[in-house]
């Protein structure tokens, strides 16, 4: 039985306790009441810079905690302000064109909620977790992104139909590399705040940030997404043994101050394979936004229904230009690969494993005549432009050929449609996007000083954080509902680069918790696997207590490598 709490008097907090009975009897009274967010089920929830608080600050949240030293049961949200219109319209003021349809819900920060985590006070009235990130308003940013005014996103499709979240974003916006977009912090501020929407809904620093300190105990901000699957969620900074004691023994029976559930040894029975994904699952992306009717890529689709199509080939014994039939009547090799976005974040949804038909480069080479004498590089020339990651677009032709590359013309059985990067694309397994150039018009194989290795750029960026090498991703989002007794079963994958011996991170083995990581669950990715493509699992587990959980997986590469960051999954368990 636990001892009552005392404050800093020595005097028993005795409301504090009962408090806590009371949260204690509505648990054991039945079923557990999970409240959505406040746009819906199933909703994804998914620029570091200091902030110097002053001291009255930092004392003020130190008395909002101390406050709230034991957990009890959230103040219910109201109606006012309650949903604003699919539209982006909302009662508080009147939206203009270009601002309809950037929310799906802008309820009032004030109206406290819990969102997904369970119904304490702490997630309502010292989190207002329901409230806050991306997903409190956005149904996802991919949708956002394709109904946003004039400005079209070069995402066409994101894979599994997932909600994509800010961190598909930060690693090309977060700071200027190479060929990514702009810089999204001075813009999304500046573009929140003059929205009447986020004004008239209180909105605030905290509806998209929390506050967190560096290893040298500064205090820092950081986005909502990146806090609220770990531990520390709810204002306890640290994840050892200690703390989680100190938990419980202050009125916290999971160990956790948001009241999330812990499973140290959940009974998983995971399977894996290479399934392909569905063609309707597909991630598709263009290398520059496409404007209809108007565009290099209308240019190209007409001149493949016209016949008028042809393929350049420069470097070779056999320059010259080549139809489509002329491509088909070379020899043709079948594969499956998987494809992700070189700047994808954590969990993405900007990934598949596809299908795919074409001439692998070797055999194209020898059936075109064979690379003029000294030729060291490959470019492949898009219609757009585009050649490769690389200004010239010259790239190492050795490394290609070595890796596999295939000049594709078949996806899932069809020809290659313009989204899909037709009517020709090369394709490098095991390799981020960038090395795919979609939309060819030609290649040219050329002589060249010292030609670029893609994983020349790569690996700096993987060494330096700023891209990843290995991910894994559920293919739910957020909110998964399950029973107590009732297996629920969840989907994703694990992939990892493939790309010569500096980016060899073929995946050996997927480590599932249900314990915020404090203990794992490992599977072995078998040998036979191939290592262009993913590695596909089914997660199987029986819930026997209801609450909040937070599913956690991540990949482990063959040589050891660790994943760097742990996809997670909020999954809601009922009575």
């Amino acid at each position: 039985m636990m001892t009552p709490k005392t404050g800093f008097s020595g005097i028993v907090n005795r409301e504090g306790a009962e408090r806590q009975r009371a949260f204690r009897r509505k648990r054991r009274g039945g079923l557990m009441r999970f409240p959505t967010s406040k746009r819906g089920e199933g909703g994804h929830a998914h620029s570091r810079r200091k902030f110097a608080l002053g001291a009255a600050v930092c004392l003020l949240a130190l008395a909002a905690c101390l406050a709230a030293c034991a957990p009890s049961t959230a103040p219910q949200p109201t109606d006012t302000n309650a949903a604003v219109a699919e539209t982006g319209e909302s009662d508080g003021g009147d939206a203009d064109a270009s601002t309809a349809g950037s929310f799906s819900t802008a309820a009032d920060f004030t109206d406290v909620s819990t969102g997904m985590f369970p119904d304490i006070q702490r997630n309502a009235e010292f989190q207002n977790a329901g409230n806050r990130g991306c997903a409190a308003c956005h149904d996802d940013l991919f949708t956002l992104d394709k109904n946003n005014g004039s400005f079209v996103h070069i995402t066409n499709q994101v894979g599994m139909k997932k909600g994509s979240y800010n961190g598909d974003c930060v690693v090309c916006h977060y700071q200027k590399m190479g060929t990514a977009g702009n810089i999204m912090s001075e813009n999304l501020h500046v573009r929140h705040y003059s929205s009447p929407e986020f004004v008239n809904a209180n909105g605030n620093c905290w509806s998209c940030h929390v506050t967190d300190t560096d290893e040298n105990g500064n205090i820092i901000m950081k986005l909502f997404e990146d806090v609220k699957y770990d531990m520390r969620f709810g204002g306890y900074p640290n994840e050892d043994e200690t703390d989680i004691h100190w938990l419980e023994r202050h009125g916290w029976d999971e160990g956790t101050f948001s009241g999330v559930v812990r499973e140290a040894d959940p009974k998983l029975d995971v399977q894996v394979d290479q399934a392909t994904s569905a063609e309707e699952d597909e991630f598709n992306i263009l290398n520059f936004e496409r404007i209809e009717g108007e565009d290099a890529y209308d240019q190209i689709e007409k001149s493949v229904n016209d016949g008028s199509y042809r393929f350049t080939v420069e470097g070779v014994g056999k320059p010259g230009e080549y139809t489509l039939d002329d491509l088909k009547a070379m020899p043709q090799t079948e594969f499956t690969a998987a494809q992700y976005c070189y700047v994808a974040g954590y969990n993405t949804a900007m990934f598949d494993n596809m299908p795919m038909k074409g001439v692998k480069l070797s055999d194209f080479i020898e059936a075109v005549g064979g690379v003029e004498a000294g030729a060291n590089t490959v470019t492949p020339v898009a219609v757009d432009g585009w050649t490769a990651i690389y200004p010239d677009g010259a790239t190492d032709l050795q490394s290609y050929i070595d890796n596999d590359a295939v000049i594709v013309l078949e996806r899932y059985g069809h020809d290659l449609n313009i989204a899909q990067g037709g009517p020709v694309e090369i394709f490098v397994p095991g390799t981020g996007g960038t090395a795919t150039v979609k939309n060819l018009v030609g290649i040219k194989f050329s002589k060249t000083d010292n030609p670029p290795v893609y994983s020349d750029i790569a690996v700096p960026s993987i060494e330096a954080g700023a891209l990843i090498n290995m991910n894994t991703s559920w293919f739910d989002n957020d909110g998964v509902q399950a029973k107590v007794g009732e297996p629920v079963t969840l989907e994703g994958a694990s992939w990892g680069w493939t790309f010569g011996d500096a980016c060899n991170y073929e995946v050996g083995k997927i480590l599932f918790s249900l314990d915020y990581g404090q203990n794992w669950t490992e599977v072995d990715s078998p040998d036979s696997f191939d290592p262009y493509q993913w590695t596909h699992f089914t997660m199987t587990w029986t819930p026997e207590k209801a609450g909040t959980y937070i599913a956690k997986a991540k990949a482990v590469s063959k040589n050891g490598v660790e994943q760097g960051k742990d996809a997670s999954i909020i999954i809601q368990v009922s009575e």
